[in-house]
């Protein structure tokens, strides 16, 4: 007898009956089309069918997908209906992919996927037909109903013409084993488009321009998966990885696309960290968030703190990180964001990061302080360090805490000072507007749905009450650099740069990436006068493409080193005076 022909007949639970010759002749078969249907939903949900296809996909294991993968071996030629299936079963039953298989069970919608649950019966056919074709899917999705029509079927996920397929974002992969790749980098909308409608077509664009890359499981991964995805410097999957064609089944998981590789997934390039430009003779000035530096009582003691670390151990994987980035960028000048509010004394964060700083390195930091104890009113607050050897204060830091820097906005800090090889005088000021989360419900801060998020207007007043206060005080050359919570097409943004300063940075340029979007949060504007005098401009990329699993909060994948020492990535720009 014919190998091929033999049915393999499971019984999956008392009632069960086996089937004979796979099971075609016992039953009625409903075509997997019928059971897809042209709608989002199956139109059959909650009713027992018996259907049949090719096994494109197995993981039955608990710690797998729970299930397989079938798809018609005779396409009803309709575009509208997908023509794959994903059985859930645990039973290891022994077939495999390429096998004929006939199953019965309930027909169901999981988190927007169709599905066949409570098998009853199954029959296979080892290599009784031919594995189906991929279909070759082109990112961006035409539409959503792309995705639909495709659903559980075997595809080739490719970039459209001129683009790469890109690691975009990997922030579940920790969790939940998955990526999103996309054609091209996807970009936050009011990065790089007007707000409003033009952002919310961009937002529509990069919903379809992203898919899942799964690890095929559905349980918490014990070890970070595609190995052979990582960077050289730590091991880490970082975005902007480019790819080759990723074949496997595309599946939708909560309205969003995602596919189970059936082969190896391939870098075409790997993006590897990198490192500042070369200073030369160029005077220095860095922008440089550090994510809740907080340092307890200042002697070991007070942890968990309130935004930042959870214990002395944390804090002093956090202050070495930082450390390493500081003098890896060698700034002249330093502005910093979220430092601990607690002071200028010895046991404050500002001051231990400081003496950490001058221990690690030669040049001697010194902190500009204003005539005050701490700076406004919230837990953290923007700070300005100094290399006393290339430069030197003159007077004091100056600040503002009135208007939208009393609350909301962190109060600015402005430090004049005078580069010791020229004599040329200018001025840093630090900023930290208000962020994007906690909405108000109604009003001109709520979520007015242009791509700006919430809080727009409080940050747009802080931007003019910020201009007003640099003219009012004649600052020599001023340079504003930050942490703006505005990206760069946005009306904070643009409103500084249209009273009398220049972005230094470009529309294509990224310090933060949020929900697999890269955007510039952090900026330098520079007055129109020091235009010629800018020599180089460097977002350096340590942070916002590494996974966040390698931050100073987690032991496992702790590394000493810049990389990952935020969530925003440090922007320096070099000036020959």
């Amino acid at each position: 007898m014919n190998k091929l022909f033999i049915a393999m007949a499971v019984l999956l639970n008392a009632t069960a009956a086996y089937a004979q010759d796979c099971g075609e002749k016992q039953a009625e078969i409903t075509p997997i089309s019928t059971i897809q249907g042209e709608e989002w939903q199956s139109p059959l949900v909650g009713q027992n069918v018996t259907t049949s296809g090719t096994v494109t996909g197995k993981w039955t294991a608990n710690d797998q997908l729970a299930g397989f993968f079938i798809q018609s071996t005779e396409p009803d030629n309709n575009p509208r209906t997908s023509e794959g299936l994903f059985v859930s079963s645990t039973t290891q039953q022994p077939f495999s992919e390429g096998d004929f298989v006939v199953v019965t069970g309930q027909v169901t919608e999981a988190n927007e996927q169709t599905r066949l649950v409570d098998v009853t019966s199954l029959s296979a056919c080892p290599q009784a037909r031919p594995l189906p074709a991929p279909v070759e899917v082109k990112l961006p999705f035409e539409s959503n109903e792309q995705r639909e029509q495709l659903e559980n079927m075997l595809v080739t996920l490719v970039a459209e013409s001129g683009q790469e397929l890109t690691i975009s974002g990997h922030y579940q992969l920790p969790r939940h084993g998955y990526f999103d790749v996309s054609s091209g980098r996807l970009f936050t909308p009011s990065q790089i488009v007007e707000p409003g409608a033009d952002a919310r077509e961009q937002m529509r664009i990069n919903q379809l321009n992203r898919v899942q890359v799964d690890d095929n499981s559905d349980v918490e991964p014990n070890t970070l998966p595609f190995e052979q995805l990582t960077s050289s410097a730590q091991n880490s999957m970082r975005s902007g990885t480019t790819m080759m064609p990723i074949v496997g089944i595309l599946t939708e998981f909560r309205g969003r696309a995602r596919i189970q590789p059936t082969e190896a997934v391939v870098a075409k390039h790997i993006s590897e960290p990198e490192t500042p430009k070369a200073k030369n003779e160029y005077l220095r000035i860095s922008s440089f968030n550090v994510l809740n530096l907080f340092n307890g009582d200042g002697d070991k003691n007070g942890f968990p703190t309130e935004r930042g670390a959870k214990s002395f151990d944390a804090y002093q994987r956090q202050q070495a990180k930082i450390v390493s980035a500081l003098v890896d960028i060698d700034a002249d000048v330093f502005g910093l964001m979220e430092v601990e509010n607690d002071g200028y004394g010895s046991d404050s964060a500002i001051v231990q990061l400081v003496n950490q700083l001058n221990e690690a390195q030669d040049s001697p930091y010194v902190i500009a302080e204003p005539r005050a104890q701490r700076l406004g009113d919230d837990q953290i607050a923007v700070g300005l360090i100094y290399n006393r050897n290339r430069v030197k204060p003159i007077g004091h830091a100056h600040t503002i805490t009135q208007g939208p820097f009393r609350s909301g906005s962190r109060p600015p800090l402005a430090q004049v000072l005078e580069d010791k090889q020229s004599g040329q005088q200018f001025t840093v000021i630090v900023n930290h507007f208000k962020s994007k989360g906690g909405c108000p419900d109604n009003g001109p801060n709520a979520n007015q749905n242009d791509g700006q998020y919430c809080w727009n207007q409080q940050r747009l007043d802080s931007a003019a009450a910020l201009i007003e206060w640099v003219k009012q005080n004649a600052f020599p050359a001023p340079v504003l650099l930050g942490d703006f919570n505005a990206y760069y097409k946005e009306d904070p943004v643009q409103y500084i740069a249209n009273h009398g300063f220049s972005n230094v940075s470009r529309a294509d340029e990224y310090s933060y990436v949020f929900d697999s979007q890269a955007g510039a949060l952090d900026h330098v504007f520079i007055d129109q006068g020091l235009t010629d005098s800018v020599k180089n401009v460097q977002h350096i990329h340590y942070n916002s493409d590494e996974p966040t699993v390698f931050s100073y909060q987690d032991t496992e994948y702790f590394k000493v080193g810049p990389y990952r020492s935020s969530d925003h990535d440090p922007v320096f720009i070099d000036v020959e005076f």
